[in-house]
């Protein structure tokens, strides 16, 4: 089945028809906001987002896009990834096979999550675009992943505990997405705005501010305030 809303193309099952709508008004309604970050114009082209019914068929398909060795496993919590300019997102219905698994009490917030983390997904996309326009290469995993946490709102509100160090965020085999939605936080609305698209352009720029001067702010910072 499929839905073209203003923005993507969702191709799914049957079994996620119910959900499609409120999915795609969620993306059309917060998309503007990464643009707008990234200062880049809208693709002509819709994008593409494959809703996929279980996490078994999810993970083949996911090593396939890829390119992983099909004797790779693929981490409990993966639900989604931006591969071959498409979208592969899990279905909320088979989230018990995952570590984002909930009880039906939960289900408003648990489907709020999920329409977070697929805008998440579309972050990546944009600033793929950004990548594109720039001509530069990927900066470093702590901005990557924070810029896509802070844009989704997938953490607003929380009290979150900064207890990282250095070497952790900038550890690419790390996955501590809550420090580096701090670390971006920080570094987005205390910067200048040129300044942080600039860093956005270079992993070099990125790893030095994080050794040189980030890292401390950050950390003082979010001390000071949880202390408070």
């Amino acid at each position: 089945m499929q839905k073209i809303s203003k923005t993507s193309i969702f191709n799914f099952e049957e079994s996620d028809k119910d959900l499609i709508d409120e999915l795609a008004n969620y993306l059309d309604g917060h998309v503007q906001e990464i643009y707008d970050f990234f200062e880049v114009n809208k693709p002509k082209e819709k994008v593409e987002i494959d809703i996929i019914p279980t996490k078994t068929e999810f993970d083949r398909i996911f090593k396939v896009r890829n390119h992983w060795n099909e004797n790779l496993q693929v981490p409990q919590f993966c639900r989604g990834c931006l591969a071959e300019g498409r979208i592969l997102y899990l279905s909320i219905n088979d989230y018990k096979n995952t570590s984002h698994a909930y009880e039906e009490k939960d289900f408003v917030k648990a489907l709020d999550g999920y329409k977070k983390t697929l805008v998440h997904e579309y972050v990546h996309l944009v600033h793929g675009l950004f990548e594109e326009k720039h001509k530069c290469c990927r900066t470093e995993k702590y901005l990557v992943e924070g810029i896509a946490v802070y844009l989704s709102h997938q953490r607003d509100g929380e009290i979150i505990p900064f207890n990282y160090t250095c070497e952790q965020l900038l550890n690419k085999n790390n996955n501590f997405y809550n420090g580096y939605y701090l670390v971006t936080k920080y570094f987005v609305e205390n910067y200048d705005k040129n300044y942080v698209l600039e860093v956005f352009q270079s992993n070099r720029q990125a790893r030095e501010l994080l050794n040189n001067e980030l890292f401390d702010k950050v950390k003082k910072f979010y001390t000071e305030s949880n202390n408070a």
